[in-house]
Parts: C-alpha cells; sequence; structure tokens
C-alpha cells in the first residue's frame, strides 16, 4: 500500500480527521494487527509499534489511549481526548503550555472543537505493575466497565 492508495476507516469522524492530518503529515499508517500497528514516517523505513493496552474511548471520559512499546524498545503511553479533560492531566510548568492554553481558548471562542494530544513514558516498572490491573479489569466478572474506567484513570495521569 501507497499513501496515495490508503482511504481509512475510521471508528468517529475525529480518528478519521487525526489519521487523515497524519498521513498529510507524512506519518503514513501501513498496516495493523491485533498486537502491533506499523508506520512508514516521512517516507522512510517502516516502523512497528507493539500495542500492549488499549484503553477505549467513551463519553464519560471523553478521552482514549493505548500503551506501545516503541521500535526503540520504549514503553509510552499515548492519549488523545477533549481539550477540557487532558488539560486536567497536563504536567504543569512545561515549554510552551502557556501559548496551547492560550490558542485552546481561542479556537474555543470560534466554537470549534479541539482534540489534544499527549504522551508519557512508562517505566518497566510501572507498565508491568499497572498491566496487571488492566488484565484484572478487562477480566472482571462484575462492574467489568467500571474497572476498565478506573484502570485507565491510573495510567492516564
Amino acid at each position: 500500500p501507497t499513501p496515495v492508495t490508503v482511504t481509512y476507516q475510521a471508528e468517529s469522524p475525529d480518528e478519521g480527521a487525526l489519521v487523515g492530518f497524519a498521513k498529510a503529515m507524512g506519518w503514513f499508517f501501513c498496516g495493523r494487527t491485533s498486537a502491533h500497528t506499523t508506520v512508514r514516517v516521512m517516507g522512510g523505513a517502516e516502523e512497528r509499534f507493539e500495542v500492549l493496552n488499549v484503553n477505549k474511548f467513551n463519553s464519560a471520559r471523553k478521552r482514549m489511549s493505548v500503551v506501545c512499546r516503541t521500535p526503540e524498545g520504549r514503553l509510552v503511553l499515548y492519549c488523545k481526548g477533549a481539550d477540557n479533560v487532558m488539560l486536567e492531566r497536563l504536567r504543569r510548568g512545561q515549554p510552551g503550555e502557556a501559548e496551547m492554553v492560550a490558542q485552546l481558548a481561542a479556537y474555543a471562542t470560534e466554537g470549534l472543537r479541539t482534540l489534544v494530544l499527549g504522551s508519557r513514558v512508562l517505566t518497566e516498572e510501572e507498565w508491568a505493575r499497572w498491566d496487571q490491573v488492566h488484565r484484572a479489569a478487562t477480566t472482571a466478572l462484575q462492574d467489568r466497565e467500571g474497572a476498565l474506567e478506573r484502570a485507565a484513570e491510573e495510567v492516564e495521569v
């Protein structure tokens, strides 16, 4: 497949817009299995990300996230969501924070919907401990959805 011949299908218009924009910026999603996503960045070599955990979107959380092992072996939580819930999770004092908050406010004033993307590097120990919590939630016999929401909240800080 090539970026010219591939048309993406997405679960929501927001996801369609995100992958379309990523493609326009040189990030070509060229393959996916249940365990991996393959991306070609800026026309270079294909890079394979191992998908370890997925925290699905729901209207109460207003976000979704995924934990991946990058081609370099790092564990990274990638999260996307509504600006208001993502700003609550922002680590304060980061470079560009004031500019981002101001730009989001300007978009909101114009009535535009915005999504915010974030990431956090996890240590092997952090991920292993949280993965146990997440696995227990996925197999819970009672209140599985609640257990999954609590597990997601724990890692998406």
